[in-house]
């Protein structure tokens, strides 16, 4: 004989699950969050970084700064190579903005998150400083 009372999770079990995985998602969720948006900081410092790299590279052979970052993926003359293969977007899909400063020094600047440049998640590369910057 089989009992009448079916098996399964009542209404209250079912609520304390789904009180218990909110309050896990509100405690742990900030902090993976947080991290992911470093982990994007982290890989646009990393492609700015090696941007200067190949600018370095062009300007000791061409003796100029490059006019743009596409610039450096044309093959070079000597050697039949490209300093970049391709001028990648940054982490949250916009592209990099390149500006000469002078004969010798340039600025590259990501616009964060909001992909907005000029506002306070800016991520800047300083020729002078040789490194990116929050």
């Amino acid at each position: 004989m089989r009992s009448s009372r079916q098996r399964g999770f009542t209404l209250v079990e079912l609520m304390v699950v789904v009180v218990i995985l909110g309050s896990l998602v509100a405690l742990v969720g900030p902090s993976v969050w947080r991290a992911l948006f470093q982990s994007r900081q982290g890989v646009a410092e990393t492609q700015m970084n090696n941007f200067s790299q190949a600018i370095s590279m062009y300007k000791l052979n061409e003796k100029k700064l490059p006019d743009s970052l596409e610039e450096l993926t044309q093959p070079d003359e000597k050697s039949g190579e490209a300093y970049l293969a391709s001028v990648p977007q940054d982490p949250w899909g916009n592209e990099y903005e390149y500006r000469k400063i002078g004969r010798s020094q340039y600025r590259i600047r990501s616009g964060g998150e909001d992909g907005t440049l000029e506002t306070d998640d800016d991520i800047v590369f300083d020729s002078d400083k040789k490194n990116a910057e929050r």
